[in-house]
């Protein structure tokens, strides 16, 4: 009789990890390796046997274009403002949701709608609640006599810009929610009693018991949240394409007009290479600053 064929348990785990490393090398390693190999090339997608090594001419490119450093500036301020509202937002639902109430069940499901909803149907209907004639916004505010004439949210430069943070905040604050829910339903409640024995307030139970016990699960949010909000593309172009003008451009807008628009893939491909390497190099440093992961360790 043939001898059964078995297998270890490491070759067995080998084998069930095996699909999963292969379309991470191919959906993710392989776009980025080929992104860095790109930024140094001269490319058009029209002609792509005509593709020459340039070196480090395109990063001259766009170190030199001002247009690059206002989009630098205009995604580090839509980045920034964002996570600090839905950091703010986020930890306030959280403890809101957090409280034993009737009916609370259904306004966690709720709160997962501006999430789970495609961005492209959610840009839509915003552009249609901001439109200056017919757009709800305007109706309202004017109804309640706050405005005499319609703002043109999607048309003015700073407008334009606070309109695209509001739908990124609202879209994505319950990312935050869900998180720092999931963190406060496992904070002992022994210590909001020895809290409470020691006299503190409702302030003070937050500060010194909430927001320490939150502290590990804020930073890999904001940490996470960063990253996927510097590199977003389709949320501002689908609602204002990068306008009035450039006022909304992000650097995700930038390489995008570069690489389709002016058919320069490696000008591009180089934003993406500089985008890849401040998002690094910033991540690491808040983590260092903010201590995560130190809190363990014994001296």
């Amino acid at each position: 009789m043939r001898a059964g064929f078995t297998l270890s348990d490491r070759a067995v785990g080998l084998l069930f990890i095996a699909p999963f490393l292969a379309a991470a090398i191919f959906f993710m390693v392989y776009p980025v390796v080929e992104a860095i190999r790109m930024a140094f090339y001269s490319y058009n997608p029209l002609r792509p046997d005509l593709s020459t090594f340039v070196g480090l001419r395109n990063f001259e490119f766009i170190f030199a274009d001002p247009l690059f450093w206002d989009s630098f500036w205009q995604a580090t301020v839509w980045t920034l403002l964002s996570i600090v509202f839905q950091t703010v937002f986020g930890v306030a639902i959280a403890l809101l949701l957090h409280q034993a109430l009737p009916g609370i069940a259904l306004f966690r499901g709720l709160l997962l709608f501006p999430y789970i909803v495609p961005t492209v149907v959610i840009a839509l209907i915003w552009r249609w609640i901001f439109n200056p004639e017919i757009g709800v916004v305007n109706y309202a505010l004017q109804s309640a006599s706050l405005i005499k004439e319609p703002i043109y949210w999607l048309s003015t430069p700073s407008m334009a810009m606070a309109s695209t943070i509001l739908l990124n905040v609202w879209k994505y604050t319950p990312f935050v929610v869900i998180c720092v829910l999931a963190r406060l339903q496992t904070v002992p409640l022994e210590l909001y009693d020895a809290a409470k024995v020691d006299g503190a307030g409702v302030v003070r139970r937050f500060l010194d018991v909430t927001l320490p016990q939150l502290k590990e699960v804020l930073i890999v949010v904001i940490v996470f949240r960063t990253i996927w909000t510097f590199n977003k593309f389709e949320e501002i172009y689908l609602l204002t394409k990068g306008g009035p003008g450039t006022s909304t451009f992000n650097l995700a807008v930038y390489s995008f007009e570069q690489s389709i628009a002016n058919l320069r893939l490696g000008v591009g491909a180089a934003t993406g290479v500089v985008m890849m390497v401040m998002l690094s190099i910033g991540s690491i440093i808040y983590l260092r600053v903010s201590g995560f992961g130190q809190d363990e360790k014994s001296p």
